[in-house]
C-alpha cells in the first residue's frame, strides 16, 4: 500500500513493482477537497487543477522500466508529480525517525516549522548565484592575466607591424616593380628597337603591310569576295600603327630613378625580414596582426567585464549577508517557539518532564561574508548557523546531542511530535505513519495512539501499526492480508466492520489463538 501511494505521490517505482508476466501495473488515487480547499489553487500553480473538487492522480509503471503519470487525465512529468505529491502528503516510513541523527537536515525541520523555507531558499540562492560570480570574476582575471603576462611581447609586434603597415598583395606588386626598375635600360632599348622594325625603319613591317594591303585592295575591286580579306588586313595596319604608337608613348614614360630603386628594394627587404620573422608569409604576418588587434581589444573588453563581475559579485555577497541575517534572525525567534510545542508535545507522549532545545552555533571567519556587531562570520548556502537538535530526556542532565543520546523510542516520539507541529505549518492534510511506534509500548503507547487521533482533527492520519493500544484507536481500519490462488500471490484490503475490528484487534492481542478474554479486551480498548 505505501509502495503504491508513494509512486502516486512522486516517489521511486520501478519495474521491480510489476507483477511477473505483466506489461505494466497501475495505481490510481483519488483525492476529494472541499469546496474553498487552501491547498487547490497551489494544485493548479503546479499543474493538476481539481475537477469538480476531485483529483485523480494516475501513475502507470511499465515492465520496461518507464513510467507515465497523469492528473485528471492531464500528463504529469514526475518533476511536476513530486511537487503535487508534497502538497498533498506527508510520509513517513518505519525507518524514517533515523533521519533525525542527520544534523543537516534539523535546519530543514526548524525552517519548516518557522515558514522560513522559501528565506532559506533564497539564502541558498544567493550564496549559489555569488559563487558564480566569484568564479566567473575568477576566470576573467586569469584570462586578463595571462594577456597581461604577454602584453609587453603583444605590444612591441604589434607595433612593428603597424610600422610597416603592410598591405595584402603588396610584396607582390613591389617585386614586379623592382624588376621594371632594375631593367629601365633594355626596356627602354628595346621598345625603341621595335618601333624602328615595326614602323619608323625603312622597309619596316608597316611599309610591308601597307604595300599588301594596296594589292589586295585592287584584287578586291576585281572580285569582290577579297573584300573581307582586304578589311581584314586593313585592320592588322591600323592594329600595328597603334601598337607602334603605344611602344612609343611606353618608352618616351621610361624614366630612369636609383632613389625610386632603392626606396622599393628596402620596402620589399623589410617586409621579406617582417614575413621572415612572424610566420614565414606576409599574409601571416596581416593575420597576426589581426589577433594582436584582437588580444588587445579582448583585454579592454576583460577589463570592462571584471568590473561588471567584480560589482555584481559584492551586491551579491551583500544581499546574500543581509539575507543570511534576516534568516538566523527568524530561525532564532522560531527555536524558541520550537522548543515550547516540541516539549509540550512531548509531554503527552510519555517523555515528561524532556528539555527539547534547538541550538544555533555560529563561528567567526576573518573571511566570512557576514559582517555582525564589527566582526565577521562563516556562512554557506544554508545559513550563517548550524542548527543541532539536543534533548534531556532525564531529569538533572543537561541537554545533550540528539543524534548522540536519543533512544530509538525517543527518536520516534520525537518525529511524531515534529510532525505535528510542522504538519500544523505547512498545512499538508495527509499523513501517514509506517510503525511510528517503533521502540514504544504499554502507556507510551497509547500515548502516541492518542496523539495520531487528535492529529486526526485536522488531518486524514494513515497508520500502519501492530500495536493494539495504538490500532484501538483509530476511527477506522482496514486489514492488509495476502492470499494464494492459482499459483500466484495477491495482496488484499478489507474495511472492517465493528465485529471485524474486534477480532483483528483481539489477534494482535493474543497472538494465533483468540482467547474470550482478548476478545473482551478488545472491545474495552475500542470503546
Amino acid at each position: 500500500m505505501l509502495s503504491a501511494l508513494e509512486s502516486i505521490l512522486g516517489g521511486q517505482a520501478g519495474a521491480e513493482l510489476v507483477r511477473s508476466g505483466a506489461d505494466k501495473g497501475l495505481v490510481e488515487g483519488v483525492f476529494e477537497f472541499p469546496a474553498g480547499h487552501p491547498v487547490a489553487a497551489r494544485l493548479e500553480e503546479a499543474g493538476a487543477a481539481l475537477e469538480e473538487g476531485q483529483l485523480v492522480l494516475r501513475r502507470e509503471l511499465l515492465a520496461q522500466g518507464r513510467t507515465r503519470a497523469f492528473a485528471n487525465g492531464l500528463t504529469l512529468s514526475l518533476k511536476q508529480l513530486k511537487q503535487v505529491g508534497a502538497l498533498l502528503a506527508d510520509l513517513h516510513s518505519q525507518h524514517e525517525h533515523q533521519s533525525l541523527l542527520d544534523i543537516a537536515l534539523h535546519a530543514a525541520f526548524l525552517d519548516t516549522f518557522g515558514g522560513l523555507g522559501n528565506q532559506a531558499g533564497e539564502v541558498a540562492r544567493l550564496y549559489g548565484a555569488w559563487g558564480q560570480s566569484r568564479q566567473w570574476a575568477e576566470e576573467l582575471r586569469g584570462e586578463r592575466e595571462q594577456l597581461r603576462r604577454a602584453e609587453e611581447l603583444r605590444a612591441f609586434q604589434l607595433q612593428e607591424i603597424r610600422q610597416f603597415n603592410p598591405v595584402p598583395g603588396e610584396e607582390e606588386k613591389l617585386a614586379q616593380e623592382l624588376k621594371v626598375l632594375e631593367n629601365l635600360e633594355t626596356l627602354a632599348e628595346t621598345t625603341a628597337a621595335l618601333c624602328e622594325l615595326l614602323y619608323q625603319a625603312e622597309g619596316s613591317v608597316a611599309e610591308s603591310l601597307a604595300r599588301a594591303r594596296r594589292q589586295l585592295e585592287r584584287l578586291a575591286e576585281t572580285d569582290p569576295r577579297l573584300q573581307p580579306r582586304a578589311a581584314a588586313l586593313a585592320g592588322l595596319v591600323y592594329g600595328l600603327e597603334d601598337l607602334a604608337a603605344g611602344l612609343g608613348e611606353y618608352a618616351r614614360h621610361l624614366e630612369t630613378s636609383p632613389a625610386r630603386c632603392e626606396e622599393v628594394r628596402e620596402r620589399l627587404d623589410g617586409l621579406r625580414r617582417l614575413s621572415q620573422k612572424y610566420g614565414g608569409s606576409l599574409k601571416a604576418v596581416l593575420d597576426l596582426a589581426r589577433q594582436l588587434e584582437q588580444q588587445e581589444n579582448r583585454a579592454g573588453q576583460l577589463d570592462d567585464q571584471l568590473r561588471r563581475t567584480e560589482a555584481e559579485t559584492t551586491d551579491l555577497s551583500k544581499r546574500f549577508a543581509a539575507s543570511c541575517l534576516a534568516l538566523s534572525a527568524g530561525r532564532r525567534k522560531a527555536a524558541k517557539a520550537l522548543s515550547s510545542v516540541v516539549e509540550k508535545s512531548l509531554a503527552k507522549l510519555g517523555m515528561a518532564p524532556t528539555i527539547f532545545a534547538v541550538e544555533l552555533q555560529e563561528a567567526l571567519d576573518p573571511q566570512g561574508l557576514v559582517e555582525r556587531g564589527g566582526q565577521r562570520w562563516r556562512a554557506d548556502e544554508h545559513g550563517m548557523e548550524r542548527v543541532e537538535f539536543y534533548i534531556s530526556p532525564n531529569v538533572g542532565e543537561a541537554p545533550r546531542p540528539l543524534a548522540r543520546i536519543a533512544s530509538g523510542g525517543e527518536l520516534s516520539r520525537l518525529m511524531l511530535a515534529l510532525k505535528e507541529v510542522i504538519a500544523d505549518q505547512d498545512r499538508v492534510f495527509i499523513l501517514v505513519f509506517d510503525e511510528i511506534d517503533t521502540g514504544v509500548s504499554g502507556r507510551v503507547a497509547t500515548a502516541v495512539g492518542k496523539k495520531l487521533r487528535s492529529l486526526a482533527s485536522s488531518h486524514q492520519i494513515i497508520a500502519i501499526t501492530h500495536l493494539p493500544q495504538i490500532a484501538g484507536l483509530a476511527h477506522t481500519h482496514f486489514s492488509v492480508r495476502k492470499r494464494q490462488a492459482r499459483g500466484r500471490t495477491f495482496t488484499e484490503v478489507h474495511l472492517l466492520d465493528e465485529a471485524g475490528r474486534a477480532e483483528e484487534l483481539a489477534q494482535l492481542l493474543a497472538g494465533e489463538k483468540v482467547s474470550a478474554s482478548a476478545r473482551q479486551h478488545a472491545q474495552e480498548l475500542l470503546r
